[in-house]
């Protein structure tokens, strides 16, 4: 299974995945919703993600791919940054490995055209039509994360 993880400023969006290439499939999306005002709502996404990771992390070759929060002049907001830390510290304390996908090199990997946005091509693969009606940019990255680790 492949968790893939793409935080947000007030959610930390996951794809539960399975397969690579043509068998590549979502099995499951849920967001959990965070505020980091307090060190309590941290502990208690701390316990939320230990809890999924737990239960369904132990398989063998399970692994999360994790996209990288973006730094610069328009970067992430500080509150996504936590919860990627927050999602590292889960992932570490139930022994599930954690791999970085940069969101520069999604692109390459969902095969855009070359004006093409790697965001519009996500949503093109894996929710042709519109069907998925929780499907956000949150959702896109999360699962783009997870088909880019599949294919390595």
């Amino acid at each position: 299974m492949i968790f893939g993880i793409n935080t947000t400023k007030s959610n930390i969006v996951i794809a539960e995945t399975r397969g690579a290439g043509g068998k590549f499939v979502i099995t499951a999306i849920r967001s959990i919703p965070f505020q980091v005002r307090f060190g309590d709502d941290l502990a208690e996404l701390l316990r939320s993600l230990g809890a999924l990771f737990g239960r369904k992390g132990k398989g063998e070759g399970s692994v999360i791919a994790l996209l990288k929060c973006s730094s610069g002049r328009f970067g992430s907001r500080l509150e996504a940054i936590k919860g990627e830390a927050m999602v590292e510290l889960a992932a570490f304390q139930q022994g599930v490995r954690v791999i970085n996908v940069a969101p520069q090199s999604l692109k390459k990997s969902l095969g855009c055209a070359t004006d093409q946005k790697w965001r519009d091509r996500a949503a093109e693969m894996f929710n042709p039509g519109g069907k998925r009606q929780s499907w956000s940019k949150g959702v896109a990255g999360a699962v783009a994360a997870a088909f880019k680790i599949a294919g390595d």
